[in-house]
């Protein structure tokens, strides 16, 4: 035997097995046992393909797999297997025919009982299709069992509008729809949608599939629709209805079983009245909870009101993103507002009230106290980012309470025309001595006693305005340096710490999550339910972790940022007071003896007034560095906590109770240990920060600048520190406000999930 009949090959072809399947059976029909290598060499078929067909064939025990010499083969010895699937495919079939049979002559027989006579309605057209389906969510049940033969896409259903809408209102219902349907490719794209549509769908092969039609089993009624010819029928006999149920629920489980089950079972069909048994004791479908929760959500964007709650959502959202970047663009605006004032207090020092009173008129512009004015307001700008104007002014006495300028570091075009507008306008030559600034200023008493600031919007621009007294030898406020930033700085400081659209995007789907829990109660009862398995505390485990590492990022976060803010505050104060410093008096600077030499108390005064003028600001020390030949060891030059008539040992500097190593003053010539530090390769480059850093005076985060020689060469290293408590403190206080939103996010969730749980207990 080399070939099957022609008859068989038929059958298997009717029968529903693939050429593929076919041409492994004629090959094998030779006699010798082939692997998949030779299968595919013989019949030019890949070998993926031959095993998908092999697999099928092993499993309907057409053929079989034997291993010779160690090598798996498949075999067919002879047709005896075909002829026994043959049989008992025909007599499932029989019986399935017989069963049908049965089915028509019990609904024969039941119209023919007077008293039983089956209720009819029928429907046509488009509407009175719609009118049906309208009438199938009447009926008190929970379930739809629905044929469903899909011959389209949903995409291209005509009724695909009304069907999206009768599935909203089934849901909201409640009514779940079990469906079968053809073993396709539209079938299998219609069951891909099944949690999306609050139903379950099995598929049958195309050629068992019952009907043609759709039909829909709804208690004692059954539903035919026929769409090409937009026709529906009603009937409405309890006996029919049992019957197709019973018959829907054989086909249902037999879908559902697994394919070697099937096969097992292939010769043993169901009977009926055994699943009407079964089908009496059958506990209600159990819908999964995927199924559950995207029918929701999908029921809850298709309706009109989503429309609107998204947009109420986006506006509150919107609104609070709003008040939040206002509170990060105010935090900017202080963090800028401190640089200014601390860098104008620092430099206030540095001018001599003599050159001052100098300077009254537009021609005292040609007198060296003017040049000398205006070089130092020049370099403090050059040392200082982000400075717009550096002047100075003294008080008029008038009723507008305002000021006439001394000096202005962009003296030397007055000219220019500052705005382009092509005219040369009065404000653009403010900056001559006598001339009047036109405007009042509401800080003017206050500028005259200490360091202030204000943010102004005037013909210049929007920039923040700071200021500090300079007093003359009696102390009196004889006039004040202003320093100027643009409100620039503060927008960029602002755009870079707060991404606003991850923030209302955060918040807007917080939202709608709660809106969702809100209007879809049942579901989040159900969630309850699902909160008690080891699953789901495991999940809610991973997700406090990731709470925890949230709010730790966010407090990091916070620490970087009031570490750069406070940094470049402290760099400010180091770098505008450097040039105040003279590098001539720091050669006689070398050991303790030296200080009492003029030269130190020179410089130990001056850094008093440095950290005197900035209290404020924390700082707790104020020195000078210098290199050795040693790059990792520097000396002290000065410092403002160290003279020859205070004890080496008199100050507990450390606050630990004890007077040690820790509170030893730094004299000249003192060897500072600054093994890891970055001020070692770049202290003398330019301002700095150096992170924190500790010692055995305690832990500081330290603003650094170079101190230069007349040739411009930088020899020294002006420190100012910040204790590294006081700079804590300034976080916690910075944080408070996104640990009272957690605190009261986590406590309305909790009265959330209480009364859920009361209610929940309650309908039990």
């Amino acid at each position: 035997m080399t070939d099957l009949p022609a008859s068989i090959e038929a059958y298997l072809t009717e029968a529903g097995f693939s050429a593929t399947e076919i041409t492994v059976v004629k090959k094998l029909l030779e006699g010798e046992a082939l692997t998949l290598r030779e299968l595919a060499s013989k019949t030019g078929k890949s070998t993926g393909v031959l095993d998908a067909a092999a697999k099928k064939l092993i499993q309907r025990r057409i053929i079989s797999r034997e291993t010779v010499n160690d090598t798996p083969k498949m075999l067919l010895k002879s047709l005896d297997p075909i002829l026994q699937w043959m049989r008992r495919d025909t007599e499932e079939k029989l019986e399935a025919m017989k069963s049908r049979a049965r089915n028509f002559e019990t609904f024969i027989n039941s119209l023919k009982v007077e008293n039983k006579r089956p209720e009819m309605e029928y429907f046509e057209g488009e509407e009175g299709v719609k009118k049906a389906y309208g009438k199938l969510l009447e009926q008190q049940v929970k379930e739809f069992l629905h044929y469903r033969p899909v011959t389209v896409r949903e995409e291209e259903d005509p009724l695909r509008a009304f069907r999206a809408q009768y599935f909203r209102e089934r849901h909201r219902r409640g009514i779940f729809s079990r469906s079968l349907a053809p073993l396709t490719t539209l079938g299998r794209r219609f069951q891909s949608r099944d949690a999306f549509a609050y139903r379950e769908t099995q598929l049958i092969p195309e050629s068992v599939f019952p009907i043609t039609f759709e039909k829909v089993i709804v208690g004692e009624t059954v539903a035919c629709f026929n769409h090409s010819e937009q026709r529906a029928c009603f009937l409405k006999y309890p006996e029919l209805a049992h019957t197709e149920r019973t018959m829907f629920e054989l086909l249902w489980r037999r879908a559902k079983e697994p394919p070697a089950s099937a096969g097992a079972t292939a010769g043993r069909p169901l009977q009926a009245q055994t699943v009407a048994v079964t089908l009496s004791q059958s506990p209600e479908p159990l819908i999964p909870f995927s199924t559950r929760s995207l029918s929701s959500l999908r029921d809850f964007i298709m309706s009109r009101k989503s429309i609107a709650l998204f947009g109420a959502c986006a506006l509150l959202a919107a609104g609070i993103t709003f008040g939040l970047w206002r509170h990060n663009y105010q935090l900017n605006r202080d963090r800028v507002k401190e640089r200014a004032m601390a860098i104008a207090a620092t430099a206030a020092m540095e001018f001599d009230a003599q050159d001052i009173d100098q300077l009254h008129i537009k021609a005292d512009a040609q007198k060296p106290e003017f040049t000398k004015l205006v070089t130092h307001l020049r370099e403090i700008k050059t040392r200082n980012e982000n400075i717009r104007y550096v002047y100075i002014d003294r008080p008029i006495e008038n009723p507008d309470a305002s000021w006439e300028v001394v000096a202005d570091a962009d003296y030397g075009t007055p000219d220019d025309d500052l705005n382009g507008d092509g005219i040369i306008e009065d404000f653009e030559q403010l900056t001559m001595p006598g001339q009047i600034y036109p405007h009042v200023d509401p800080l003017f008493q206050e500028r005259l006693q200490k360091p202030a600031a204000d943010f102004l919007n005037d013909e210049w621009g929007e920039y923040c305005d700071a200021s500090a007294p300079i007093f003359d030898s009696q102390g009196q406020a004889i006039a004040a340096l202003f320093v100027d930033i643009d409100m620039k700085e503060v927008r960029d400081l602002t755009d870079q710490s707060f991404a606003w659209v991850y923030y209302f995007l955060g918040f807007f789907l917080l939202f709608v999550f709660i809106r969702l829990a809100a209007f879809n109660r049942p579901l989040f009862l159900e969630l309850l339910k699902v909160l008690r398995s080891r699953g789901v505390l495991t999940v809610l485990g991973v997700c406090a972790v990731i709470a925890v590492g949230i709010t730790y990022g966010m407090y990091q976060y916070t620490l970087s940022l009031m570490k750069e803010q406070v940094g470049e505050k402290l760099m400010s104060i180091a770098a505008t007071a450097a040039p105040e410093f003279d590098a001539k008096d720091f050669e006689f600077l070398r050991f303790a003896r030296d200080m009492k030499r003029p030269e130190y108390q020179k410089v130990f005064k001056k850094l008093n007034e440095i950290r005197d003028r900035n209290r404020d600001n924390q700082i707790i020390y104020a020195y000078i560095f210098r290199p050795t030949s040693d790059p990792t060891l520097w000396e002290f030059v000065a410092d403002a906590d160290s003279n020859y008539n205070i004890p080496l040992l008199s100050i507990d500097f450390n606050g630990d109770g004890v007077l040690d190593g820790a509170d030893e003053n730094a004299w000249p010539g003192a060897v500072y240990d600054a093994t890891g530090q970055r001020f070692v390769t770049e202290g003398l480059k330019g301002p700095m920060i150096e992170g924190f850093a500790s010692d055995k005076w305690g832990t500081f985060l330290t603003g650094m600048a170079p101190i230069h020689d007349d040739n411009g060469k930088p020899i020294a290293v002006l420190g100012i520190d910040m204790n590294i408590t006081d700079f804590y403190q300034q976080i916690r206080n910075r944080f408070v406000p996104y640990l009272w939103f957690g605190v009261t996010f986590v406590g309305l969730l909790g009265m959330w999930v209480g009364y859920l749980v009361v209610v929940a207990n309650t309908r039990r």
